[in-house]
């Protein structure tokens, strides 16, 4: 991997690992295409994730594991940038690394070799995502290091997690845990409005309404401070 990033140039290289082989070639130039591939692949579905789905396609079509194990990093462009793991997140934390970094590389290159073996052990951090209250407080963790980076790479945090909004507030109401306080930002009551609903989807399509209706509500008395 650093004969590659030598060779190439790039902020970050990629390689395929056991059980986790790269689904696509990253080896991309020019930021906003890096944006473009890697953002929803790794940290979110985005609205044309879910057209795609409406049109019967498949949903995760687009989807990566974004685990650094399989990454390696030019360490100038790191200090550059001050990329650093958010220590909020106790779960899923490789995942929006990943994602600051594409939000600022100009150039990432990708290998199929298998460089990784990849084995959870039960004690392991993978396998606490099961415990239910550290998996839901991970969703509100989540939406606030998604907006994070939005603002500081300069782009509308919908346009490439808009759709992960939608899904983890259905998640929260669906397991009565927090869904209202979730709701009570106003990303999430936005993301709502502009989730593409189908009659393809008729229950997700009628829980999205409702669930939208509610988190409108929770916003709207937010806002007054009720």
């Amino acid at each position: 991997m650093l004969d590659v990033l030598e060779a190439s140039g790039a902020d970050l290289a990629m390689s395929s690992f056991e059980c986790a082989p790269l689904k696509r070639d990253y080896s991309l130039s020019g930021n906003a295409a890096i944006r473009e591939a890697m953002l929803p692949a790794f940290f979110g579905y985005t609205f044309d994730d879910v057209r795609r789905w409406n049109a019967g396609g498949d949903l995760d079509a687009r989807r990566d594991l974004g685990s650094v194990c399989r990454c390696a990093f030019r360490r100038a462009f790191v200090e550059a940038h001050s990329i650093r793991f958010d220590e909020g997140l106790r779960v899923y934390e490789d995942a929006p690394f990943l994602a600051e970094c594409a939000c600022f590389a100009d150039r990432v290159v990708s290998m199929p070799d298998v460089l990784y073996d990849y084995v959870p052990g039960e004690a392991g951090n993978t396998f606490a995502t099961t415990e239910p209250d550290r998996y839901y407080a991970y969703k509100f963790a989540a939406l606030a290091n998604r907006k994070a980076i939005a603002s500081r790479a300069g782009f509308d945090v919908l346009q490439y997690f808009g759709a992960s909004v939608v899904f983890s507030a259905l998640e929260l109401f669906r397991a009565r845990r927090g869904f209202f306080r979730y709701a009570e930002d106003p990303v999430v009551a936005r993301a709502f409005e502009e989730f593409p609903v189908s009659a393809r989807h008729p229950v997700a399509a009628l829980a999205v309404k409702i669930c939208g209706v509610l988190a409108r509500h929770a916003c709207n008395r937010q806002r007054r401070g009720e």
